[in-house]
């Protein structure tokens, strides 16, 4: 029997599938109901450590994957309704609506199952390999709808950053949907979808469904308008944006009376639609009628166009799975930050990001604390481009943390070059702390006229903000932290951590496609370059699903075990003694012990302010560092700084 295969070769002994087990004339007849399955169980202990492999000429994502899903369920079948798997065909034929392929989730097999006898008359060898092909099919629809068909990292290494999904998220989420009473009902609480998603989503279905410029007579080729032009065409550009809802009868209400009148005349209204058009459309905004907006609007809905829209829902799923209602969103192809409650974006700033040649990744992360009067440890991108610095800079050794004069600067594997906070600070008067691998973060920063223009890639990565202290007080989001407080504190120079009450997602996304809440597109300029792989990708095969294992846990010796003695009190923190250093740490010293001040305690603070401990570090006289803790047990951020990206 060929049931089971290896990539083409025959994979499990043929005496495996010729156990001494009764036919099945009808699903469930053979494994009592709730009972193990000892042929299903032999057939995952035989594949559970082999690479790619096929059952009945339908390849298996993960033999690992679906040996841990059963082993969880005492090895019981997953499918015993038809009911079942017309639920899951149901959700599949409609992924097309995220952007998705239906074909990647074995449709033929569906179908043919999904009928209401596909589960009968089966043996039991076949029953098997039913059961196992239904799991991987909602296997790769429960990680393509959650974490993307595409793997980001495999898309493009250098600017995507995730790591692999765990293995119990996946079979968990599985469990969930095979045990549900209503199977359709489980498949679509998958997914919650945030609003960037669900708009985009919206505007993939109505430029799939019927076209609006559908009988409107195409613009003909001509010279270049401007506004106060006449020409036979203005008509038909007029027409053209009513139709795609660019120019509205309230606009053309709004102009003058000569101009309204007069079909061939490019007034003023036509102008702010044609604007708003080119907008949308990643074209010079500049409200004049090119041969290239000519085209645009001869041809909006061409499918490079839905292919865009799938490519950025793609890039959506990447970080967007188990999303809370409070975060933040950096929308780095929009140049823009947005700060969202309950869903819903409560408060934008505009935003500067990085260069072309120094990008700023995608990535999502957890904001922990705000830092108010940062110091800055230049980066060793920026340091070994250095020939000098001003007296702003401290020059510390890295091996021992101490000041050093008469060195290259340059030499970024001998000294750190650190800017101590105040005014003329790189990071300007807060960062915002959401530890990563990239040391990208959202900054304050000295070149405030770079804001005005609309494309603001200037930074070396890091996300620069408009408005950051404004930004503190929305995130912070408590009644001690308003402006007046932040002022204050920002006018003392002095730098001060402050612990967010409860960690906050940090989303940062490329989008060169996005929609408002009616399916409105803004097509945007891909400034980084990073479509063209993207297009590549979406148009082959699905990438191999990046599964993270735990490893096992081994066995820990009793005599290794030291004995037990009094928990350490929050309130006593070792520090190590760094001097000046914010990313080396000094030669191992007595420990300098951090006293905090519990809330509720009778040193508290001042009612109205937030608790805080004060840590002073012995080697740097005069130097402290504050430590705003919210109430319950959280770690102090370290003192030690990583180096950021400007």
């Amino acid at each position: 029997m060929g049931w089971f295969r290896f990539v083409g070769h025959l994979v499990l002994p043929l005496t495996l599938l010729s156990l001494a087990l009764p036919v099945r004339s009808t699903a469930g007849e053979a494994t009592l109901a709730g009972e193990p399955d000892l042929l299903l169980r032999g057939t995952l202990e035989s594949i559970r450590d082999l690479g790619p492999l096929s059952v009945g000429g339908v390849p298996l994502e993960s033999g690992r994957l679906l040996a841990q899903f059963y082993a969880a369920r005492d090895y019981r079948p997953a499918w015993e309704r038809a009911e079942q798997v017309q639920a899951l065909l149901s959700v599949v034929e409609a992924s097309a609506a995220d952007g998705l392929d239906p074909a990647d989730y074995h449709l033929p097999v569906l179908r043919r199952l999904g009928q209401p006898d596909g589960l009968t008359a089966l043996t039991q060898a076949e029953r098997v390999g039913i059961d196992l092909q239904l799991s991987d099919a909602l296997l790769r629809y429960c990680y393509h709808i959650r974490f993307g068909r595409l793997d980001p990292v495999a898309v493009s290494r250098a600017w995507n950053h995730r790591k692999p999904i765990p293995a119990q998220t996946l079979t968990e989420s599985m469990e969930r949907v095979v045990a549900a009473a209503d199977t359709q009902s489980a498949l679509r609480a998958l997914v919650q979808q945030p609003f960037f998603y669900s708009n985009l989503k919206r505007a993939l279905r109505e430029y799939g469904g019927s076209d609006p410029l559908h009988g409107v007579a195409p613009i003909p080729a001509g010279r270049k308008l401007v506004q106060g032009n006449r020409d036979p065409r203005v008509a038909p550009v007029r027409e053209r944006l009513r139709a795609l809802g660019e120019y509205s009868a309230a606009s053309a209400d709004a102009a003058p009376a000569a101009s309204s009148a007069d079909p061939e005349l490019f007034d003023q209204p036509l102008r702010e639609a044609l604007i708003r058009f080119q907008r949308r459309f990643a074209l010079p905004a500049d409200g004049v009628l090119t041969a290239g907006t000519v085209a645009a609007l001869n041809q909006p809905y061409s499918d490079g166009k839905l292919e865009q829209i799938r490519m950025n829902l793609e890039r959506m799923r990447w970080f967007s799975d188990e999303l809370p209602g409070d975060y933040v969103y950096v929308d780095v192809g929009g140049f823009m930050a947005h700060v969202v409650r309950a869903g819903r974006i409560d408060w934008s700033t505009r935003v500067i990001v990085g260069t072309p040649q120094a990008q700023t990744p995608s990535f999502r992360d957890e904001m922990e604390h705000v830092v108010f009067n940062p110091t800055w440890t230049v980066p060793p991108s920026i340091q070994k481009k250095m020939r000098g610095v001003s007296s702003r800079f401290k020059i510390l050794d890295r091996r021992t943390g101490r000041a050093v004069a008469g060195v290259n600067v340059s030499d970024t594997r001998r000294v750190s070059l650190v800017q101590g906070p105040g005014p003329t600070n790189a990071l300007g008067r807060v960062k915002f702390i959401f530890p990563n691998d990239q040391a990208v973060y959202l900054h304050d920063t000295q070149s405030k006229g770079l804001f005005g223009p609309s494309v603001r890639a200037y930074s070396h990565g890091c996300v620069r903000v408009q408005n950051p202290l404004k930004l503190a007080e929305v995130i912070l989001n408590r009644s001690a932290w308003d402006q007046r407080e932040i002022n204050r504190v920002v006018a003392t120079n002095k730098t001060r951590y402050v612990l967010l009450e409860k960690r906050l997602p940090v989303l940062l996304y490329y989008l060169t496609a996005k929609a408002d809440e009616h399916g409105k597109v803004e097509f945007r300029p891909d400034i980084y370059g990073r479509d063209p792989a993207l297009r590549r990708a979406i148009n082959g095969p699905p990438s191999e699903l990046r599964i993270g294992f735990a490893e096992p846990v081994p066995l820990v010796d009793p005599a290794a075990v030291p004995p037990a003695g009094p928990t350490p009190d929050r309130g006593r923190l070792a520090v190590r003694n760094q001097a000046q250093a914010p990313v080396v740490p000094a030669p191992p010293g007595p420990p300098v012990p951090l006293s905090l001040t519990p809330p509720g305690s009778d040193a508290a603070p001042a009612t109205g302010a937030a608790p805080s401990a004060t840590l002073s570090q012995g080697a740097t006289p005069g130097r402290t560092l504050t430590l705003d803790l919210p109430p319950g047990p959280r770690s102090a951020p370290g003192v030690g700084e990583p180096p950021t990206r400007m």
